[in-house]
């Protein structure tokens, strides 16, 4: 999470077309799982982007999980604390409400990253991301090394109660050097996908890790069993097995950083977002991608999976938006100028009932940092955009 200010949820009346397909594959970046699926440009999928009226979520400043609860949509954003929006679609979000986090209200800088409506007796399961105060420099929050918890609720999500923490890298981790101002080690940036046989909880989320060989996108996964108490039971991916614990263990990163974050020139994808998509019958991924380590963006990419529980499954990453095209489809957005300029948090938002940013059919709103201002449409390989 990086902390910059989010402004107001307003729709405006953007109508101008604009289409995009992907660029090129980008193969051979460094590090990468030799495992790695291979797929020529012809048998992927492809998008295409059309300018739409803009939707704006308050205070953005990470992936924004959403639910349904009957005709109501319920969308989650997080700057420091955690807020709510309901509504009857994606368009129309209102009834923002603070949630409460009991003993969390306590612990400063937390976000709800991810969550999942338990559809037999309407439990909604929560991760957040904790981030702990001085770290390296006393009385400074930033750096950071942050950490992942687990949170249920009764009230779709307007309280919640604290689980416990499950995902955390090792304490001794850490590099008060980094030329980072974010994040001197830790574990989060994260998303959480349930597979369709509701056997595992499926996490993958960002490392910063003082090792360059921990860097970057990880995996972990945790029974759905033990959802009501899962600290100490959710296990990391390592060299191709589920083979560490998530508290302290090692972990093989499924996007391997290209350079050490920790460095001034420090590159890696990092912040996935993921949804499962009807239309494709597969699992997208969305990525950020940093070209240094204050995590300026070149571009936004994506990836495919048959299979989330197969985190060698992903497509090599593509780019669907370069840096230009970001800051032109952002320009003149009031959010913080960090965030116009580098588009963080892309992320899709069903805009039919039942959708949400977890299953998205064939077109879905696209947003960056909170903010819509186009539809994106999947498209299968060798399809013409209609």
């Amino acid at each position: 999470m990086r902390r910059y200010s989010g402004i107001g949820w307003a729709v405006g009346a953007a109508l101008v077309l604009v289409s995009l397909s992907l660029a090129p594959p980008r193969f051979g970046f460094a590090r990468d799982n030799p495992a790695r699926v291979l797929a020529p440009e012809s048998e992927l999928p492809t998008v295409e982007f059309h300018a739409a009226p803009q939707i704006q979520i308050t205070g953005v400043d990470s992936n924004s999980p959403a639910h349904w609860d009957g005709d109501t949509l319920y969308v989650f954003n997080s700057y420091g604390h955690p807020w709510r929006n309901s509504g009857p679609d994606i368009a129309h979000l209102g009834n923002r409400i603070s949630t409460k986090l009991g003993d969390l209200n306590d612990k400063l800088y937390i976000w709800i990253e991810a969550t999942w409506r338990d559809a037999d007796d309407g439990v909604l399961y929560g991760a957040y991301h904790y981030e702990p105060d001085a770290v390296c420099i006393s009385n400074n929050h930033l750096p950071t090394m942050p950490k992942i918890g687990w949170i249920r609720s009764l009230d779709n999500g307007a309280t919640w109660e604290d689980l416990g923490f499950i995902i955390e890298a090792k304490p001794c981790a850490v590099r008060c050097d980094s030329a980072s101002p974010w994040d001197v080690g830790g574990t989060g940036d994260f998303v959480i996908y349930l597979d369709n046989n509701k056997e595992y909880f499926y996490f993958y989320g960002t490392s910063y890790d003082s090792r360059f060989e921990e860097q970057g996108v990880w995996a972990a996964r945790m029974r759905y069993a033990d959802r009501k108490n899962p600290s100490g039971k959710v296990m990391k991916w390592h060299q191709g097995a589920w083979s560490e614990p998530a508290l302290w263990g090692h972990l093989t990163p499924v996007f391997p950083a290209e350079r050490d974050y920790h460095t001034k020139d420090g590159a890696m994808f990092w912040g996935p977002a993921i949804h499962w998509n009807t239309y494709l019958s597969t699992y997208v991924m969305f990525l950020n991608h940093a070209v240094d380590t204050k995590l300026t963006q070149d571009g936004i990419f994506i990836s495919f999976n048959s299979d989330v529980g197969n985190p060698a499954g992903w497509t090599k990453p593509q780019m669907i938006l370069n840096r230009a095209q970001i800051q032109k489809a952002m320009a003149g957005a009031d959010v913080s100028p960090t965030k116009l300029e580098n588009g963080w948090y892309p992320e899709v938002i069903g805009m039919q009932k039942g959708e949400t940013d977890k299953v998205v059919g064939r077109t879905a709103r696209f947003f960056m940092a909170g903010l819509s201002r186009q539809t994106i449409t999947f498209l299968r390989p060798g399809e013409k955009a209609p």
